[in-house]
């Protein structure tokens, strides 16, 4: 079917095996675009799609980064815990 879509109104003749071919092509192009999009919604895939991008984003922070994140949390909750004794 890509490549041989006709425009609308053309004056064209089809033979009955020709148009039977060209709905069966439509119909397993139409199947296909089904079952991918189906598959690109399922709910495992899409949160196993966005795990393997979280694991992505995660090996490339910098550690000097992540250090001093890690300093920034322990600081507030050491002042939290300060200010809760108080």
């Amino acid at each position: 079917m890509a490549g041989e879509q006709i425009a609308p109104g053309a004056a064209t003749e089809l033979s009955q095996p020709e148009l039977i071919k060209q709905i069966e092509r439509a119909r397993l192009e139409l199947g296909r675009t089904v079952d991918a999009i189906t598959d690109k919604v399922k709910p495992a895939n899409v949160a196993r799609r966005t795990m393997d991008q979280l694991k992505q984003r995660a090996q490339t922070v910098d550690p000097k980064l992540a250090g001093a994140g890690a300093v920034v949390v322990a600081g507030v909750v050491a002042l939290w815990i300060w200010r809760r004794r108080r």
